[in-house]
């Protein structure tokens, strides 16, 4: 099965999916920090210093120069194998990507208890709250600036309909977040402080300064992207 056969045939697999009850119950001990942010925000980056047990996501993303099998995501290029896992039902959900690429997560990944974060697309965060986790809290991974966060786009290599993906998939998400109650909006102006901010939350404080002019720059960013 060739990519493009595989990519056709992904969103009939997602829209009919439906994790077993054995593996809905592998994750019921477990609380979801989910990390939500546009392309380029600096979501993997909040995620490998909080210190908080990661969940690798399989996907047919191509791999990026920095990342690393297996630790980062794991690469499928075997698209039979894939559709064989996802009809077999092996995931706890999957998704189809802004560039029409497949993502999900095994149960096995998980921890049996505690914290577990992963990154999510915005679009499937509601779907992660009904999956039956012992509790769940979203974050939105904010930068300082529209032009900061144009500037880091750019270092990341995507051809034309790939960036367009991702812009189409942005202003989805930063919408999605801005009418979402239950999202809180970490500022990504210097790192080390978003981090914080985010440990700040997982302790049940929130710095309530920084999320303000998080929310406020994500409503900017929102009204910049009205072109795509």
């Amino acid at each position: 099965m060739t990519r493009d056969d595989f990519l056709k045939i992904l969103p009939d697999l997602a829209k009919s999916y439906q994790a077993p009850a054995q593996t809905l119950a592998r994750i019921s001990d477990v609380d979801l920090l989910m990390v939500v942010g546009a392309s380029g925000v600096g979501k993997t980056s909040v995620i490998k210093r909080l210190g908080v047990p990661y969940v690798p996501t399989d996907t047919t993303r191509p791999k990026r120069p920095e990342e690393i099998e297996g630790l980062d995501y794991f690469f499928h290029t075997d698209y039979q194998q894939l559709v064989d896992d996802i009809k077999n039902r092996q995931f706890v959900q999957i998704a189809v990507g802004p560039t029409g690429d497949f993502y999900g997560t095994r149960a096995s990944l998980y921890p049996q208890v505690g914290m577990a974060v992963l990154g999510v697309l915005a679009e499937v965060v509601p779907q992660f709250r009904t999956l039956g986790f012992s509790d769940t809290l979203t974050v939105y991974i904010t930068p300082p600036t529209f032009l900061e966060w144009m500037d880091r786009l750019g270092r990341i290599s995507f051809d034309r309909d790939q960036l367009l993906g991702r812009l189409k998939e942005s202003k989805f998400s930063f919408n999605f977040a801005l009418s979402d109650g239950q999202i809180h909006f970490i500022l990504n102006d210097e790192l080390d402080a978003a981090v914080h901010q985010t440990n700040m939350l997982l302790n049940g404080k929130v710095d309530q300064e920084r999320e303000t002019r998080a929310h406020e720059e994500a409503q900017r960013i929102s009204q910049e992207l009205t072109f795509t």
